[in-house]
């Protein structure tokens, strides 16, 4: 009787225990957010602007750090390996494994990332740009060009198993061309060899490449998205050309963590990053960086989207499941 009375006591403190763990508050101390891509490009400039909002919200810094490499995936170890207590963040589009898988088919199986979804945040289109010395108005021009020297035209993306690379391989397939792919760690790398004259063309975020349109350094010859941008009404959908109906790709931005993060913190950093999608100065600054907002802010929606866009990959390369 002795030894159960205690075994119990044992069990009610193991019980307490781990209640009073799951209770304690959260966050106490600055919060990591890891960017796969290198500062001052598109998603690095939305990133400090979450980070900003977020960390006004739960009254603790949160640090943006950035982690470029390998299609995102260095970023997604690292959050991968970290302890599942909701200060190791990711801002990413959750597809970093399978994406790389699809650029890259000799890299070995294609794995899942594990990351736990908190919220989808938006949604950005990519433009197609060219240094304004080839003379290039059109997608027309773009396709002719390419068709004419096959190999020779060069585009700049950021690395393979990237949106901005696969959303490149959409463009060849597409069109039926063969160009020369050129990987980069940052979007400003690219707009500078593309000003330059050392490249040709690109896939960028719409905000790295905005000024450089307005100010006639680059030419944009088209957007990823189905419709036209408000912040390049001029600039068609690669959609309106013949080669390239219903195309419709974006960069699209989710708030990760940790494999098996407390629903607790899911739940937290979910309600708080919805309320930041429901402020009007937030919402403002996404529309100023081309961001659509999404609509829930929720795991669900971004798990959505996220199939939906790995299938639209799939599809528009070829790939089977």
């Amino acid at each position: 009787m002795r030894f159960v009375f205690r075994d119990l006591l044992i069990s009610i403190a193991s019980v307490c225990t781990a209640v009073a763990v799951s209770a304690q508050p959260f966050p106490t101390r600055p919060i990591s957010l890891s960017v796969a891509y290198a500062a001052g490009g598109g998603t690095d400039t939305f990133a400090r602007t979450f980070a900003e909002s977020l960390s006004q919200r739960v009254k603790q810094s949160v640090v943006v750090e950035n982690t470029p490499g390998a299609g995102g995936t260095i970023s997604a170890i690292k959050v991968m390996a970290a302890k599942p207590d909701g200060y190791a963040l990711a801002i990413s589009n959750g597809l970093e494994f399978e994406m790389q898988q699809m650029a890259e088919p000799t890299v070995g199986p294609s794995r899942t990332s594990m990351l736990t979804p908190i919220a989808l945040l938006g949604t950005q289109p990519m433009v197609l740009v060219s240094r304004t010395d080839l003379g290039w108005k059109t997608i027309d021009d773009f396709v002719k060009a390419t068709k004419s020297q096959p190999g020779r035209i060069s585009m700049g993306s950021s690395g393979p198993g990237t949106s901005l690379y696969l959303a490149g391989s959409m463009i060849e397939k597409g069109g039926d061309l063969k160009l020369l792919r050129v990987p980069y760690k940052s979007g400003p790398q690219i707009v500078t060899d593309l000003i330059a004259g050392t490249l040709d063309t690109a896939v960028l975020a719409l905000p790295t490449a905005q000024s450089f349109v307005q100010n006639g350094k680059l030419t944009a010859l088209a957007v990823t998205d189905q419709r036209r941008s408000p912040i390049l009404p001029d600039v068609p959908s690669l959609a309106d050309h013949a080669a390239y109906k219903g195309f419709d790709t974006k960069v699209w931005y989710a708030l990760q963590g940790p494999p098996k993060l407390p629903e607790s913190i899911v739940n937290m950093l979910g309600e708080n990053t919805r309320a930041i999608l429901n402020d009007p100065a937030f919402v403002s600054k996404m529309h100023a960086l081309a961001i659509t907002p999404a609509k829930e802010g929720t795991a669900a929606e971004f798990e959505e989207l996220k199939a939906a866009q790995y299938a639209a990959f799939q599809r528009a390369l070829g790939i089977r499941k």
